[in-house]
């Protein structure tokens, strides 16, 4: 019975020791690996420009880093609109930037990786100052035209400047929906890959981008006095094609559009039952679907050309454009506008087209409806035309209601010489 217990006990003790020692080994293990983890770091930087094509440096802008666990990362714009952020741990981050007099900008993402320095360049746009509102509404100014910037690379993660890529731009309608007159556009990117075009009417565009056999086809919107920008990213290596991925000559394989919807927000939050409109050559009538609670979306179509239009009620309306080909199965393309972080990507791959569309809700000033509906010139002259109809109308009024009296009075006064007549009989 002794040798029993003795034994028991030496075996409670092992199970006791083992387990002691998993313990150990399992708390160095993590320490060690967040002490690697802590040790992966790197450098974020980039310009902070505003919006106009001059792209003015903006300083002073307060920078924010936030892995969305607790960490936040600041720093601040220096005069050149320039910004670092040293030594910052190894993680997926959001950034958010605010100044005064501008409009915060919210949900930029990038990933800093061990000792790697990663370029992030924003954009802010300029709070509309009421009075400076007030004077655009009653004087208002030459219409003034705006500016599409492209910056074509390869994919990542080399991301090597493509020159000489071809770019055609195309005015998809004028504003009374002639198309005669649509401005087309050709250039070509220079050795940095970029390629830009000031003082176009605003309006909506198609963009191509072509270059050895691959392209691919976008919209950008131009606004007054506001750039728009793009990053294409096509696969070509060193300007020429690469033979690893050859466009394909397939045409009836079927393609799925794969879409998501958030808002242009810190969080990116999904933004759900958004209707999804779809057109194309190849389609007789336009495919319909709502997002769902995830703010995802789905089509299988054939290849072609197609138009994406986005609808909610209290949100802008957006436009994607991309164009479903087999010759575009691996380029990617991405659409910032007037300073939103994306509010449109595309990236092809293989017969599979993810897109990510960002949608803002409606901000309407005080003076909106007068300057899209009016000018201050029609506002007047309508107030006068109306203000005449309104006197009219009252002296009419008033007319009728002088005669229906006349007339009352005229029976009443008829009426007390007949029962006269009629007492006076008797």
């Amino acid at each position: 019975m002794l040798g029993y217990l003795k034994k028991k006990q030496m075996l409670h003790f092992r199970v006791t020791l083992i387990l002691v020692v998993c313990v150990v080994l399992y708390i160095a293990g993590a320490t060690a690996q967040e002490s690697d983890t802590l040790g992966e770091k790197g450098t974020v930087h980039g310009y902070i420009t505003d919006t106009t094509p001059a792209q003015l440096p903006i300083v002073g802008v307060r920078v924010q880093i936030d892995n969305g666990k607790g960490q936040i990362f600041e720093a601040t714009s220096a005069e050149t609109g320039e910004f670092v952020y040293r030594d910052i741990p190894a993680d997926d981050y959001l950034i958010n930037i605010h100044k005064s007099g501008y409009q915060s900008r919210n949900g930029k993402p990038v990933s800093v990786t061990n000792g790697g320095t990663h370029y992030v360049p924003l954009t802010m746009n300029k709070k509309e100052n009421i009075f400076a509102g007030l004077q655009n509404w009653i004087s208002p100014k030459e219409p003034q035209g705006g500016t599409l910037q492209l910056q074509v690379t390869t994919q990542s993660p080399q991301s090597v400047p493509i020159e000489n890529a071809e770019v055609e731009i195309k005015q998809l309608r004028d504003d009374e929906g002639d198309t005669s007159n649509n401005i087309q556009i050709t250039g070509t990117s220079d050795a940095n890959g970029r390629y830009r075009r000031d003082n176009l009417p605003s309006g909506a565009y198609f963009v191509n981008v072509d270059k050895d056999g691959y392209h691919t086809t976008f919209s950008m919107t131009v606004r007054e006095n506001r750039m728009t920008t793009a990053a294409v990213k096509l696969p070509i290596s060193n300007g020429t094609a690469d033979i690893n991925v050859l466009p394909s000559q397939e045409t009836d394989t079927k393609w799925v559009i794969r879409g998501k919807i958030f808002e242009t927000d810190f969080q990116q939050t999904p933004v759900s039952r958004v209707k999804v409109n779809i057109r194309g050559r190849n389609l007789k009538h336009p495919k319909n679907a709502l997002s769902n609670a995830d703010g995802e979306y789905e089509f299988g179509l054939l290849p072609g050309h197609y138009s994406i239009f986005l609808f909610k009620v209290k949100y802008e309306d957006a436009i994607g454009l991309p164009e479903v080909t087999a010759a575009s199965r691996q380029s990617s393309v991405t659409v910032i506008k007037e300073g939103m972080f994306v509010v449109y990507e595309a990236v092809a791959k293989g017969n599979v087209l993810e897109l990510k569309h960002g949608i803002s809700k409606e901000q309407k000033s005080f003076f909106s409806f007068f300057e899209n509906e009016m000018t201050i010139q029609e506002t007047l002259f309508s107030t006068i035309i109306a203000g005449i109809f309104s006197w009219a109308f009252q002296a009419f009024t008033r007319y009728l209601n002088r005669h229906q009296r006349s007339l009352n009075e005229r029976r009443r006064n008829l009426h007390k010489r007949q029962r006269q007549q009629y007492l006076n009989e008797r």
